[in-house]
């Protein structure tokens, strides 16, 4: 795999999990989403505001949802209603 590329997906995985903590999302309840959980990691590799998430990620320790500009947003909400925590 080209390097680039690899760094790349290093990169995604990590604010995906960071992301996932932030708002308080277990990774087993995302992945277990299925085909959801995978297009949820397609849009982030592929998103192009890893620094504007980075900084967010930096911003926020805890959060109730993810920020506007995420294209898993959406995603985020709907798998945190199916098992709030608290």
């Amino acid at each position: 795999m080209r390097i680039w590329l690899r760094r790349r997906f290093e990169r995604q995985a990590r604010l995906m999990g960071a992301m996932m903590e932030r708002i308080g999302i277990e990774p087993e309840l995302a992945a277990s989403r299925g085909r959801l959980y995978d297009a949820a990691n397609r849009r982030c590799l592929w998103c192009a505001a890893h620094e504007e998430c980075g900084r967010w990620i930096e911003q926020h320790q805890n959060a109730e949802r993810g920020p506007d500009f995420c294209p898993n947003a959406t995603f985020f909400e709907h798998t945190k209603q199916m098992h709030p925590k608290g």
